[in-house]
C-alpha cells in the first residue's frame, strides 16, 4: 500500500502520502477563512467558546468528507484528527496559541493572514509527492535544516518566525505584531508509536 508508513522495532515513520491526504482536504477550509470574513469570524468565535457542534458544521460545510478521529478545541485553538489505517491511527492538523499563555483568545485576523501564509505550504504537500516525500523524510530524519528550507519555500510571511520538528511532524510558529501571542500551525501524531 502507498500511503502505509514503514515501520522499524515499531516506530512509527511519516509519509509523503498522509501530508498530501491531509493537506488536501485542509485547503477548501484554509481557502475560506482567508477569504470570507464572516466565516472566519464564526470560527473564531466557535473557538473561544470551545463551541464544538459549531466548528465541525462549518468545517464539514467546505470541505470534502473525511473520516476523522477526532475534532477539539481548547479555548485558544483547534485541533482536527484525521482518521488512518493501522499503524498509523491518527495524523492531526491544527492552530492554536501555545496553551499558558492566554485563555479565550483566538484572533479573526490573525488566523486569517496564517491561513493565507500557508495555503501555497498546503497546496505544494496536496499536489507534488516529491514535496511530500521530501518533508516527510526530513521530519524521520530529524533534519531541522531541511524541513526549515522545505517549508519556507511555500511559507514566505515574514510573521513565520520559526520551524520546528514536533510529534513526527512540523511546527509553524508566528508573530504578528498585532498579537503578543504566538500561534502555531501544525502537522503533527502525538500518540505514541
Amino acid at each position: 500500500m502507498a500511503g502505509k508508513p514503514e515501520a522499524k522495532g515499531g516506530a512509527f515513520k511519516l509519509t509523503g502520502p498522509i501530508l498530501s491526504h491531509v493537506a488536501a482536504i485542509m485547503i477548501p477550509f484554509y481557502k475560506k477563512i482567508a477569504r470570507d470574513r464572516n466565516y472566519a469570524l464564526r470560527w473564531s468565535k466557535a473557538v473561544r467558546q470551545g463551541d464544538l457542534d459549531t466548528l465541525i458544521a462549518l468545517f464539514k460545510a467546505v470541505t470534502k468528507p473525511a473520516k476523522l478521529a477526532g475534532f477539539s478545541t481548547n479555548g485558544i485553538g483547534y485541533f482536527i484528527d484525521f482518521a488512518f489505517p493501522a499503524p498509523v491511527l491518527q495524523y492531526t492538523n491544527g492552530t492554536t496559541i501555545p496553551p499558558g499563555s492566554t485563555q479565550f483568545s483566538f484572533s479573526t485576523p490573525i488566523h486569517r493572514a496564517i491561513a493565507r501564509a500557508v495555503l501555497p505550504f498546503y497546496k505544494a504537500l496536496a499536489g507534488s509527492k516529491a514535496y511530500a516525500a521530501a518533508l516527510a523524510a526530513a521530519v524521520n530524519a530529524k533534519d531541522g535544516a531541511r524541513v526549515r528550507c522545505l517549508v519556507r519555500r511555500k511559507v514566505t510571511s515574514c510573521a513565520l518566525k520559526s520551524v520546528a520538528i514536533r510529534f513526527s511532524g512540523v511546527e509553524l510558529n508566528f508573530k504578528f505584531k498585532s498579537s503578543r501571542f504566538t500561534y502555531r500551525n501544525l502537522l503533527f501524531r502525538e500518540i505514541g508509536s
